[in-house]
């Protein structure tokens, strides 16, 4: 009884291993081929659960997403006679799975094959375009026209390409100290020039600043001479119709001023004023025709 249980145990372990070995699963971003003794004989594109003959058959997966195909960087001589070196890669996709399966059985074999194509179209393409084009305005085309070589080819291993990319054109390291030496003495020339430009300038505006207000400070003096002048013309005429009005005060005045200036320039001076003094006619009236109460200078004799 026991042997009977163990013989229906193992044959359903057996049937178990021989249902799982029946059995495998493709996934949404794989594609897969059937094998039987090394020929394809069936292709898998849907995802899902797929039988097999046990033992018998082997399944290879590949992928539906895109692939990366990165060539090395390679020095190329353009059609002007001179080096760039040119970094490059590309994008594609498994198209026919059997075709790529009898073509070249892995991605790692497809991806040699697709670079040595894409760096030969693009050997021969840089060959006809000019370095400057190249740097400066034909990028995209020589994209565009490598993928357009590449692809034909590419495609008789079933894949085709999605585009084609360069990662970065550059001078070859032996040149590239040359080239930058002589566009920073390029950049320096223009801006000594423009420093240059600036500066004149400058002294244009400058000059033309200060002329203005030199102009303008001549206009203002002469104005205010003008206004000075006025002014005082003015008070000189107040002045006269003032004094016309009582000359005796007037000379009055004068003579006080003329004293008081004397005395204030050195208040030590002596001062000697004659009898006959017309200040002291002023103060005192006429001296010499009045009495005399004391004489002005004491008699010493």
């Amino acid at each position: 009884m026991k042997k009977s249980y163990t013989a229906i145990i193992i044959t359903i372990l057996i049937g178990l291993f021989v249902l799982l070995q029946s059995l495998f699963v493709v996934d949404e971003i794989n594609t897969a081929i059937v094998t039987r003794f090394g020929e394809p004989i069936k292709t898998v594109q849907s995802p899902g659960l797929n039988f097999k003959v046990p033992f018998v058959d082997q399944v290879r997966k590949f992928e539906k997403r895109l692939l990366i195909f990165d060539a090395p960087p390679d020095s190329l001589l353009t059609s002007d006679k001179k080096r760039l070196v040119i970094d490059i890669y590309a994008r594609g996709k498994i198209v026919d799975p059997l075709l790529f399966f009898k073509t070249t059985r892995n991605e790692t074999l497809a991806a040699s094959r697709a670079i040595d194509i894409i760096s030969s179209e693009l050997r021969r393409e840089i060959a006809s375009d000019l370095q400057a084009e190249i740097i400066k305005t034909s990028r995209e085309q020589i994209m565009n026209n490598v993928k357009g070589l590449a692809n034909p080819k590419i495609k008789e291993f079933g894949i085709e390409l999605v585009d084609v990319r360069i990662k970065r054109a550059d001078f070859p390291e032996e040149i590239a100290d040359s080239i930058y030496g002589r566009m920073i003495a390029e950049r320096k020339r223009k801006a000594d020039k423009e420093r240059a430009e600036a500066y004149e300038i400058d002294l244009t505006v400058r000059s033309e600043v200060d002329k203005n207000a030199a102009i303008i400070r001549a206009v203002a003096d002469e104005k205010s001479k003008i206004i000075v002048g006025n002014a005082e013309a003015e008070a000189i005429k107040i002045l006269s119709e003032a004094h016309s009005l009582n000359t005796e005060f007037y000379r009055f005045l004068r003579q006080l001023e003329a004293y008081e200036n004397s005395f204030t320039k050195n208040p030590n001076t002596t001062i000697i004023i004659p009898e006959d003094a017309n200040i002291l006619k002023s103060f005192f009236g006429d001296i010499s025709s009045a009495a005399k109460p004391f004489p002005l200078i004491p008699n010493t004799d």
